[in-house]
């Protein structure tokens, strides 16, 4: 093979996400993906383990993309989705993503793998957005904000290396599809004593409405 042609094909394979502006010398910045609809293939699956929020304990996962545009690669994940997908949770940003993605089929297994999704092809719909860094700089980033079924085939480029199979993973110590860590189960016991507890005030409330004489 031609070593230009090779060299030149190496370039083009690169993830734009580590492509590098050199618009400030002392600051170089990464490339995010254009805001826009693109077809792309799910590359890996980010098991985050348990985090404690705003409103407790959850357990977090996130998808990473990759997208060709302009002959250049992007990597472009979701946000932090709470992993819990079976049961009551229609409503949660993960299962709406699933549904449309690849249908409501996988909500009836009981243990649902996602790391199943690895290499399964989907349009996304890429959103940009900002922060400002501790130095006062206006950071933009891009990300997942709707997935569908994908149209057309899509090849990874080779470049993004699982995140398990690196050399510096480290599992999470309670993962995200685990019951979570002893304070974690001891909320979420705590919250059902709290709910069956103001269910049960309730129901007597009502029945002692029922049995009250009312005075005419």
């Amino acid at each position: 093979m031609d070593r230009t042609y090779a060299e030149q094909k190496s370039t083009k394979m690169k993830l734009a996400v580590n492509i590098k502006s050199n618009n400030n010398e002392n600051n170089e910045k990464r490339v995010p993906c254009p805001a826009d609809i693109h077809q792309a293939v799910c590359v890996d699956v980010q098991d985050m383990g348990w985090i404690e929020g705003k409103y407790g304990w959850k357990g977090y996962v996130k998808l990473f993309f990759e997208t060709e545009v302009d002959d250049k690669y992007y990597l472009v994940k979701t946000y932090r989705q709470n992993a819990v997908i079976s049961g009551g949770s229609k409503k949660s940003n993960l299962y709406k993503m699933l549904a449309g993605w690849i249908g409501e089929g996988f909500a009836k297994k009981k243990d649902f793998d996602l790391s199943q999704l690895v290499g399964k092809c989907a349009t996304i719909i890429v959103e940009q957005a900002s922060f400002t860094n501790d130095g006062g700089e206006a950071i933009e980033y891009a990300y997942v904000d709707t997935i569908k079924a994908g149209k057309i085939d899509v090849e990874p480029s080779g470049e993004w290396t699982p995140l398990t199979e690196r050399d510096d993973y480290e599992a999470p110590e309670y993962s995200a599809f685990s019951e979570g860590p002893p304070k974690a189960v001891a909320e979420r016991e705590a919250k059902r004593e709290a709910g069956k507890a103001k269910r049960d005030a309730v129901k007597a409330i009502s029945a002692k409405e029922e049995t009250d004489e009312v005075p005419f």
